[in-house]
């Protein structure tokens, strides 16, 4: 009798062991080990959902470095100016969002388990740290190898314009290597991750080094709300270029408003236009890149719209003026 009061015990445990669930669940996996594996749980009244919900869980843990990633991004194109993003920040947002959508496709669901009184599902998600750290490191080197090369070409060109798009790809094939720096110290159980070769700080201030010694002078060649001149001088100023006011500039910053009064419509008077910048390297006359935007705008009378822009033609110039010459400079 003793005998089967013991094993009886021993099966309600063994019972009661398993309707509480794997170890996974709270703590760690015998199976998983945290030195080997990343881990995500988790948990919902549909078994798909609980996968979905595991691997939400596992990826949080890059979430952090992208969002860090993209303040340094801010950072670069402000250069310590009150200055928007521009074109090259969303770009490089789009590069790091992608960099860490293709770690977590390594992600796999490797432990199912389904409540029995509750019916809830569990979901446990690993992603091999092995596998994870040996992806960055390769797009690390890949990234040192591009600023290195870039580098060397810097040195060689006398071009001083194409200099600068040359550094300018240094730096950010070194800004987007610091994001994923940031995920291998995380997947790296060391922590330790591959120290740069190069000082981020030491290249921008190459970088802008190299554009304060870019003499331009701001020519208006079509202005048809008033002002342009100021705005393009300002815009120029802020995107880290030297103003030349004396008569040996290198090059011109040729700037055009062209603006078309399109009535009123619905009680507000529309103006639609064209704003164009062309950078002409004087020696030679040669055009080194012409940028093209659309404006539309509208107000409670013409005079107003004209007004608003010019408004608009300012912002989109500290937006954008230097990411556009440092894009001619790089097409070259």
């Amino acid at each position: 009798m003793r005998n089967t009061l013991v094993i009886v015990a021993a099966a309600a445990a063994l019972l009661a062991g398993c309707a509480s669930g794997p170890d996974w669940l709270t703590g760690e996996s015998d199976r998983y080990r945290s030195a080997q594996y990343l881990l995500g749980r988790g948990e919902a009244a549909s078994l798909e959902e609980a996968k979905d919900r595991a691997r939400a869980d596992l990826a949080k843990i890059f979430e952090v470095t992208v969002a860090v990633d993209t303040e340094d991004i801010q950072t670069y194109k402000t250069a310590g100016r009150e200055r928007p993003a521009g074109e090259y920040a969303a770009q490089a947002r789009r590069r790091i969002t992608t960099r860490a959508e293709r770690i977590v496709q390594g992600i796999q669901i490797a432990e199912l388990w389904q409540d029995p009184d509750s019916g809830a599902h569990y979901a446990l998600a690993v992603l091999p740290r092995a596998q994870a750290a040996a992806s960055l490191r390769q797009e690390i080197e890949r990234l040192d190898a591009v600023t290195r090369d870039e580098l060397e070409r810097a040195r060689m060109t006398g071009d001083l314009l194409l200099r600068i798009g040359i550094a300018s790809r240094a730096y950010e094939a070194q800004l987007e290597r610091q994001s994923y720096q940031k995920s291998l110290k995380i997947v790296d159980v060391t922590g330790r991750g591959i120290a740069p070769p190069w000082e981020l700080d030491r290249l921008r201030a190459d970088l802008g080094e190299l554009l304060g010694r870019v003499r331009v002078a701001p020519r208006v060649v079509r202005d048809d709300a008033g002002g342009l001149d100021t705005v393009a001088g300002g815009a120029l100023a802020a995107a880290g270029f030297l103003i030349e006011t004396g008569q040996n500039p290198g090059y011109l910053l040729e700037t055009a408003l062209e603006l078309d009064d399109l009535g009123l419509r619905d009680g507000w008077f529309w103006t639609r236009g064209v704003l164009e910048v062309r950078l002409v390297e004087v020696a030679g006359s040669r055009v080194r890149g012409t940028q093209r935007w659309a404006i539309k705008v509208a107000a409670t009378d013409s005079t107003a719209a004209r007004r608003r822009a010019l408004d608009e033609a300012d912002k989109i110039l500290k937006r954008d003026l230097r990411a556009t010459l440092i894009g001619f400079a790089a097409a070259k």
